[in-house]
């Protein structure tokens, strides 16, 4: 048998600051949205935004994913007044978690301080010896699943999300990578990652891949389940040719 790996593209995360306002913490804007014609008070020709349309970002974080990078930011869920006249109407309404703090990321390897810097966006990042320090992508994981507040891009929610539960024997399918959509059969489990074979090349080969890159195609134990009840599986069979009703089940 061949062996070989599937290796996805890893992130490396840093802390950065972001540049302070003099009032107040991070910007907010809103972007897309429906727009309408109007004509102002001396008949000039307008456009305007519709209420209610469009999404309310975060400044920084929008500027630093159009240039490329992967940002999280932490946010919570708090209850504030609609508007000044609505005393009693409360809506929930995003805040960042860490004052002044944003995380960004991009691939390993690459070395992007130049263009993060250069946006202006950020005054420093966290470090010690005047070297920054990359965050461990499990805490980084685990920080997206609690205050994502569902605004994470596609590929930090494929970042954070959690690897199924896979037994030796199971027939996986891979979601990313070289080999996206392969079907593979789990044959050890080792930490994070899972040994599998698959047919390659007219031949069977062994490969390793991380167990949050697959999804489960055909389960062992439920298969286990159905092979144990024979019995029942007959009786099953039985009583429907004897009701002669397509819709009776047991």
């Amino acid at each position: 048998m061949l062996m070989t790996n599937v290796v996805a593209q890893e992130l490396q995360w840093f802390a950065c600051r972001v540049k302070r306002r003099q009032v107040g913490g991070i910007r907010t804007m809103t972007i897309g949205g429906e727009m309408e014609a109007y004509k102002d008070r001396k008949g000039r020709s307008r456009t305007r935004r519709v209420t209610g349309t469009g999404d309310r970002v975060f400044v920084p974080e929008h500027i630093l994913r159009r240039a490329g990078f992967e940002v999280f930011l932490p946010v919570k869920k708090v209850l504030r007044r609609k508007n000044r006249f609505a005393t009693d109407e409360k809506v929930l309404v995003s805040q960042p978690l860490l004052v002044d703090w944003i995380f960004v990321g991009w691939q390993v390897g690459d070395c992007r301080w130049a263009d993060l810097m250069g946006l202006k966006v950020v005054t420093g990042v966290m470090g010690t010896g005047g070297r920054p320090i990359a965050m461990p992508p499990v805490r980084i994981a685990q920080l997206m699943r609690q205050w994502g507040g569902g605004g994470l891009s596609p590929e930090c929610c494929r970042y954070c999300r959690t690897a199924p539960k896979l037994v030796p024997g199971d027939v996986a399918r891979i979601v990313e990578g070289p080999l996206e959509g392969a079907q593979i059969r789990i044959i050890e489990l080792t930490g994070a990652s899972a040994k599998a074979t698959m047919q390659l090349l007219g031949g069977e080969v062994v490969t390793e891949i991380r167990q949050d890159l697959l999804e489960v195609v055909r389960s062992t134990s439920s298969s286990e389940a159905t092979s144990k009840s024979p019995a029942l599986c007959t009786k099953r069979t039985e009583l429907l040719h004897k009701s002669g009703d397509v819709g009776f089940t047991l």
